[in-house]
């Protein structure tokens, strides 16, 4: 089984290009260059994006932090390339795809009920940190107290909705599911100088996006935090991970705590998170890992925005993968099905499929191949002649998305790797309109 995991994250290219926060003490940086358009739109030329990381490991203590900078077109002119912009930036290179930023124009005269949507209507959905910093004192061994903007700490398998846009399990998001969660602080509330807001629990309805359906999971139990965590791994046969944190914007009127754990025995490992518990929307996770002969699987259950005074307004989904190599080959495989469903019985459930197919055609070529397709929420009153306008909603569904990202990487030395990507999206919104774009681009990451 060990053979089998780091065969699959050797082949893996979203393993060697994900930029989560570092597992070891090092210093990566990469940088990226690319190109797209709708498809019956003029080309653009995207710009330049770097990302720079690193850890420093010193006696008891880590420090580490990211920076992201971009020296982009202005896509706020509607495409049109007048100038570029450079400085600190959360655009990523999947978001770019869509074309201009910002929203377009009412698609009809329910304003109140449906917002404007262009090929941008996701740019939102599409954002990453541009910075983080995380300071980690070690008492102990097994016992850890960390604050930081990223902790990034979780237990379980689960779509990972936190993670950088470039990763294919990010997808799940970018070409699935919309959310107005946003993960790249994981603040509870914005601080310091930063404009005062509130922890974004709100559950999707239809119609707020192209496609919606999309549930946070609860296993990042810290993320903007103070945290603590018991991590043993000394037992090979039984591994245990215990934490808890406050998040960013805590407060004694509405306190909230997260807290997660995990427990491994033999070949199953099973984990339960809550975020935001002692407030009045909070979100429950559970899954399982299941470590077999040939093959892993994954299971999980998620919750979003229990608790709350408002009725039917929470939100599930649950789902799995698995992951296994073709015998005698070095074909990897890891297929995965979500499903999200809600307590509004007006709400038709949203389920996605998709999957990551890897192999190597050296020890240094490798190529991946990820795709999804999901089908977005839908409202049963869209169809009732007293909802709104009927002459308008008559004809709306959930939507749909359909995104295949071909990649091929070289891993040049042991320092470099280069990566170059093309990517396909088909989005058919609620409303029956129909987008496509195409991006392509090339990653090159520099480990020191």
């Amino acid at each position: 089984m060990k053979k089998l995991l780091t065969l699959f994250a050797a082949l893996s290219v979203s393993a060697l290009l994900s930029a989560q926060v570092l597992d070891k003490q090092q210093m990566k940086n990469t940088a990226w260059t690319g190109l797209g358009a709708p498809m019956d739109g003029d080309i653009s030329y995207y710009g330049f994006t770097d990302t720079f990381q690193a850890r420093f490991d010193i006696s008891n203590f880590t420090i580490e932090g990211m920076l992201n900078w971009s020296f982009l077109a202005n896509y706020d002119n509607e495409g049109n390339v007048d100038n570029f912009v450079f400085g600190t930036s959360n655009a990523n290179p999947l978001s770019l795809h869509y074309g201009c930023r910002g929203a377009g124009p009412s698609t009809s005269e329910n304003t109140t009920k449906v917002a404007g949507y262009n090929n941008a209507v996701n740019v939102s959905n599409t954002i990453q940190d541009s910075y983080y910093v995380n300071f980690l004192w070690h008492l102990s061994k097994n016992l850890d107290v960390g604050v930081g903007t990223k902790l990034n700490w979780q237990v379980g398998p689960a779509p990972r909705y936190g993670s950088w846009l470039w990763e294919s399990d990010a997808h799940v998001r970018q070409g699935g599911f919309s959310t107005a969660y946003d993960d790249r602080s994981g603040s509870y509330a914005q601080t310091s100088t930063e404009g005062v807001g509130t922890y974004k629990f709100r559950v999707d309805a239809p119609g707020t996006a192209d496609v919606v359906g999309f549930v946070p999971y609860a296993n990042k139990y810290a993320k903007r935090a103070l945290g603590v965590r018991f991590i043993d791994n000394s037992n090979k046969d039984m591994k245990v991970q215990l934490g808890a944190a406050i998040p960013n914007g805590f407060n004694t009127d509405d306190p909230a705590v997260n807290f997660g754990a995990q427990l491994g025995i033999d070949w199953i490992s099973l984990a339960l998170a809550m975020e935001g518990a002692f407030d009045d929307a909070a979100n429950f996770y559970t899954g399982a890992e299941l470590f077999l002969d040939k093959f892993t699987i994954d299971l999980y259950f998620g919750a979003d925005s229990l608790f709350t005074d408002a009725e039917d307004d929470v939100a599930y989904g649950t789902g799995a993968a698995v992951a296994f190599v073709i015998p005698n080959t070095k074909f990897a495989v890891k297929p995965e099905l979500g499903v999200n469903f809600f307590e509004n019985d007006n709400y038709s459930f949203a389920w996605y499929a998709g999957g990551t197919f890897a192999f190597g055609l050296t020890n240094q070529i490798g190529i991946n191949i990820w795709s999804s397709f999901a089908v977005g929420s839908s409202d049963k009153r869209w169809d009732d002649d007293d909802y709104v306008n009927h002459s308008i909603t008559k004809d709306w569904n959930g939507g749909h998305i359909f995104d295949i990202r071909p990649s091929i990487t070289l891993d040049y030395s042991k320092h470099t790797t280069f990566s170059a990507y093309l990517n396909y999206e088909n989005r058919k919104a609620f409303d029956g309109k129909t987008r496509n774009c195409w991006s392509t681009g090339l990653f090159m990451t520099y480990v020191f």
